[in-house]
């Protein structure tokens, strides 16, 4: 459950002239940052897995094979052409019927206007359209970019299963009335202390902790390197850590 409005207490930092205490509040080893490196590791998997999800896109999104690519084309033509006997026999009933004229019905205003484009397609000989296959990149094939795609799944999925068992302790996670963990990144606590250290410091001259207070320690010192906060940007007005 959550008890504290983090982001309202780092605006409170940010706008008090004295140190406003509160990183207790999230429940973290803020004396060792013994979660730091589980951090780092979270972080990295889960960029592994943002580009590992790119890279399926790209897959997905290779050329088609060109001898399937003329495989699906002649299945589009030939049912094209199946449908304009249909709609031929249908406009010729009409006619006959002397609900539309005979050649009236076939008039780009008439009854099938919308299948004329494809009609003229099915009037191209297969040796043309053949010319034209021949002449493209030879494609990837089908079966081939669902394997690549299963193996990236597969990766994806071994990251997440490292992710749940090695970097989900429970005092990681923020969890909801009815013991549900809430979702990442809002419902953990690393990355709600890494985001709000990171917003505190922007202000500050000089290595601070998400307190304002200047580091004393080895050990604040280390987790405030191994997170690259001294590469964080500063916005002006800045101003001094306090002392403890």
């Amino acid at each position: 459950m959550i008890t504290v409005d983090f982001d309202s207490a780092i605006r409170e930092v940010l706008a008090s002239s004295g140190q406003i205490s509160f990183k207790r509040a999230y429940r973290l080893d803020t004396e060792k940052y013994s979660w730091v490196s589980l951090f780092v590791r979270d972080h990295k998997a889960r960029g592994e897995i943002a580009e590992l999800g790119k890279k399926i896109t790209e897959v997905q999104k290779s050329l088609i094979d060109k001898n399937e690519l003329w495989e699906i084309f002649s299945a589009g033509v030939e049912q094209t052409r199946r449908n304009w006997l249909e709609l031929l026999r249908n406009n010729l009933s009409k006619a006959q019927r002397h609900e539309c004229g005979v050649i009236g019905g076939l008039h780009e205003y008439g009854v099938i206007r919308s299948e004329l484009p494809l009609m003229a397609v099915t009037l191209i000989s297969s040796e043309e359209i053949g010319d034209i296959i021949a002449s493209l990149p030879d494609g990837v094939k089908r079966k081939k970019i669902e394997r690549e795609v299963e193996d990236i799944r597969t990766k994806i999925a071994e990251l997440e299963e490292m992710i749940e068992k090695e970097l989900s302790p429970p005092d990681r996670w923020i969890y909801n009335d009815t013991g549900k963990r809430l979702p990442y990144p809002g419902g953990c606590r690393w990355s709600k202390f890494v985001e709000g250290w990171t917003t505190v410091i922007r202000r500050f001259s000089a290595p601070a902790d998400i307190e304002g207070c200047a580091l004393v320690t080895e050990d604040e010192f280390a987790a405030f390197h191994i997170l690259e906060l001294s590469k964080v940007g500063k916005l002006s007005p800045l101003r001094e850590p306090w002392k403890r």
